[in-house]
């Protein structure tokens, strides 16, 4: 399946640059739409990403989570997270020119899953507002 059109605005462009080069420990940052295709993505050199398949895998996590929690606690899943000893992944919900989206997050151990999380309500709520 062919990957929708989709508008990258400067704003977006740039709220990715800066989040990234404020927070060192911030590995890798993407939005994808919920249906799993690659919208935005920054990658530290460091990693092997393919953007497509990133996209592909955060919507399919994030729409388990989000059944689970549904299923489990009768509420909609906020942030999904994995922990791991090289660090935490996390994944929000947010639109994106109305569109739905998944933004995800790798983070070094280096920085607290506290901030992490900050981190991600701050950049998905920014991105919530680009018109």
């Amino acid at each position: 399946m062919k990957s929708p059109k989709m508008e990258i605005k400067l704003e977006l462009v740039n709220l990715i640059k800066e989040l990234c080069s404020e927070n060192r420990e911030i590995t890798l940052l993407s939005l994808s739409t919920t249906d799993g295709f690659n919208i935005k993505s920054f990658a530290a050199k460091s990693l092997d990403v393919e953007a497509d398949k990133l996209a592909a895998m955060s919507s399919s996590l994030f729409a388990l989570s989000s059944s689970s929690s549904l299923q489990l606690m009768k509420e909609e899943s906020t942030v999904a997270t994995i922990e791991s000893k090289g660090g935490n992944m996390l994944f929000k919900k947010a639109q994106y020119l109305s569109t739905p989206c998944v933004v995800t997050m790798v983070a070094k151990p280096d920085m607290s899953l506290a901030q992490a999380r900050f981190a991600l309500k701050r950049f998905a709520d920014t991105v919530d507002s680009i018109k």
